[in-house]
């Protein structure tokens, strides 16, 4: 079988649009990860949510990794900023977006923990 080489447009057009479907999955993720995080009722419920929030971000990036061979540190940014600002601003208003430091440090660990397990994939890879 040949494969059939795309343009730089026409697979940029189909990364945006996968990206954008994920984004709008991370955003429902993240909520509920909060939710839960809030609703354990520990002494810290931030520092709990932001530790919630960059393990799954460690899962997150190893499913665009694995399914993005192209930019997956690009796709994660934009992962990000679509599931955590667009979507909820969209969807809610202001008052759907996670507080500061919270909306920072996950949205900041997401491309993180992206090219991190890019470059774990790529060392076990060479093994």
């Amino acid at each position: 079988m040949t494969k059939q080489i795309q343009s730089i447009p026409q697979l940029l057009i189909k990364h945006i649009l996968l990206w954008t479907v994920f984004g709008y999955c991370y955003q429902s993720a993240i909520s509920l990860l909060v939710k839960m995080a809030i609703d354990a009722q520990p002494e810290y419920p931030l520092i709990t949510a932001l530790i919630y929030g960059v393990g799954f971000n460690v899962l997150a990036a190893h499913l665009i990794t694995k399914y993005d061979k192209h930019w997956p540190v690009i796709g994660s940014v934009f992962i990000g900023c679509i599931g955590l600002l667009v979507v909820p601003f969209l969807l809610l208003g202001e008052s759907g977006l996670l507080t500061m430091p919270l909306l920072v440090g996950i949205l900041f660990s997401l491309p993180l923990c992206s090219y991190i397990v890019g470059l774990i994939k790529l060392k076990l890879s060479k093994n």
